[in-house]
Parts: C-alpha cells; sequence; structure tokens
C-alpha cells in the first residue's frame, strides 16, 4: 500500500509551501481587517513553529524532515519572480532542513494572547513571543505555472536524493487565476513524480475576501462556482486513506474520492486545511 511510509531520519518528509504573493494579496481576508498576506504569513509562521517544537527532543531538533516555503509573484515588468520566502539567514534557499528552520527565524516579535481567565471567566491578554522566518509581500501578478514548473524542477531532485520516503507534500495557496497559461497539466506533471511510497500529494486552497460559503475537500466539481475552483479541484490530490480517515476523525463530513483542495477559505479554514494537508502523514500524528 502506498502512503505509508513512517517519516523518520532515514526516510524524510518533505512539504513545500507555494505562496501567491500577488498584488490582490492586499485585499482583506473573508471579509474581516486584516489582509489575506498578513493572515498568510501568520498561519506559515505558527506552522513552521510547531513543526520546530514537535521536532524538539533531549538531544535537540530531530533531522526527519524538510521544508521549501517559495512565494511566486511578478515583477514590474511582468516578468516571474519564483524565490524562497524565508528570510534572515536562509534568504535564499529553496529547500531546507527543520533543524534551520528552528535554529533560524528571523526575529522574534511580541505578540498579545487572548485566553479565559479560568477563575473569572473573563478573557485576559498575555504577552507570548512569536518566531517570525517570512513577511508578507504583494505586487504584481500570479505566474501560477511557472511556479509549478519551479515546484517540479526541485522535487524531482529531493525525490532522487530520497526514493523511499513518504512522497512530498506540496500546499499551493492563491486567490486568483493563473497569469501565464493553464496551469493543470503541469501540475499533473508534478504529481506524476513519485517515490516508491507513492506520488507527489498537491493540495490547494483558495482565499477569498468575500464571506461565502467554503468548500472544504470536494470529491466532486459539482457545485463549485467557477472555473477557478474547477482548475484548483482537476490539480488536487485525491486523499490517501490515511488522510481521509484522518480527516472523518476531525470531524469532516468526507465523501469517497475526497481531494486536498479549499475554496472560499477563511483564516478558520485555512488554519484547518494546513494542519489536515500535512500531520496526517504516518509518524507526524
Amino acid at each position: 500500500m502506498a502512503y505509508t511510509q513512517e517519516i523518520s531520519r532515514h526516510n524524510k518528509a518533505c512539504f513545500l509551501f507555494l505562496l501567491d504573493q500577488s498584488y490582490s494579496m492586499e485585499e482583506p481576508l473573508g471579509a474581516s481587517q486584516n489582509r489575506k498576506c498578513d493572515e498568510l504569513v501568520a498561519a506559515i509562521n505558527g506552522w513552521l513553529q510547531n513543526m520546530a517544537i514537535r521536532a524538539s527532543g533531549d538531544q535537540g531538533i530531530k533531522d526527519w524532515m524538510d521544508i521549501g516555503v517559495l512565494g511566486y509573484r511578478t515583477d514590474q515588468r511582468g516578468m516571474p519572480i519564483i524565490e524562497s520566502a524565508l528570510r534572515g539567514p536562509l534568504a535564499g534557499r529553496s529547500i531546507v532542513s527543520i533543524c534551520d528552520i528552528g535554529m533560524n527565524p528571523i526575529r522574534i516579535d511580541q505578540r498579545m494572547q487572548f485566553i479565559p481567565d479560568e477563575e473569572t471567566g473573563e478573557v485576559i491578554q498575555i504577552p507570548c513571543e512569536v518566531p517570525i522566518w517570512i513577511d508578507p509581500v504583494a505586487e504584481g501578478g500570479t505566474p501560477m505555472c511557472h511556479m509549478f514548473y519551479h515546484a517540479k524542477e526541485l522535487l524531482s531532485v529531493w525525490i532522487q536524493e530520497h526514493p523511499y520516503s513518504f512522497p512530498p507534500i506540496v500546499v499551493h495557496i492563491t486567490d486568483g487565476e493563473s497569469q501565464d497559461g493553464d496551469p493543470i497539466p503541469i501540475a499533473q506533471e508534478l504529481t506524476q513524480l513519485a517515490t516508491q511510497d507513492g506520488n507527489v500529494l498537491l493540495f490547494n486552497c483558495h482565499l477569498s475576501m468575500m464571506a461565502s460559503d467554503s468548500f472544504m475537500f470536494p470529491a466532486t466539481p459539482a457545485g463549485l462556482p467557477d472555473q477557478l475552483a474547477y482548475a484548483l479541484f482537476e490539480m488536487s490530490s485525491i486523499l490517501p486513506e490515511s488522510f481521509y480517515h484522518h480527516a472523518v476523525m476531525e470531524g469532516f463530513p468526507l465523501q469517497p474520492g475526497a481531494r486536498g483542495m479549499a475554496f472560499n477559505a477563511d483564516m478558520v479554514c485555512l488554519i484547518q486545511f494546513l494542519n489536515m494537508g500535512t500531520q496526517a502523514a504516518p509518524g507526524l500524528r
């Protein structure tokens, strides 16, 4: 059976995030007051922090996964910019180990955390430290085809070096249509890459500025609102059995054939999507 390889130092995992950094990411997310690009980097920074904590042990951070965070947009001439979204010591590196992540945040921000007081029931503010690896970017257009081609090239090399590992998981987060052609064929080429444990998994999440009904892990394109939603559905992988059962246990009412896709996602859906899309792999539970 595919998608059963345990994640370990000997058989590392690979998570590749593809982040839309186009100008429309300046828009508010889900009718909130917060920009899509701000909410997106908050979610990714939070995920990176959680993974670094989970990889930490008595002997330091276990080297059990590689991570890439790539941003894509165009410059003022319309030329594609595909680059690592990581900054600081990791700037310019497409794929790094979780050890590199844990040891090299750009900075530590102070944030206020709102939690209920157990005695009074009132909500109190507690200062907390938040490590930051990426900052928001919003400019230019959406060269999605170039992004998927770049991801394919990166993962082709990674798979050659890790042929027995759990297949790489790609999480693509966007708010708009591709502006450099039809992305479906190149996305399908990406998901044809495979380790001996299965094909690359591609999950797609669409962020909306509208307070619309979200579509989480649909099994068919029926009812999807537009061509963009259909394209993201066509590009998204069918959930492997372990992911499907994990999602059902998390309360998602899935149908057989459910795909790794979310449409019209708000911040809550985005965090649910990240967790479901990355933490159901064997060894990460």
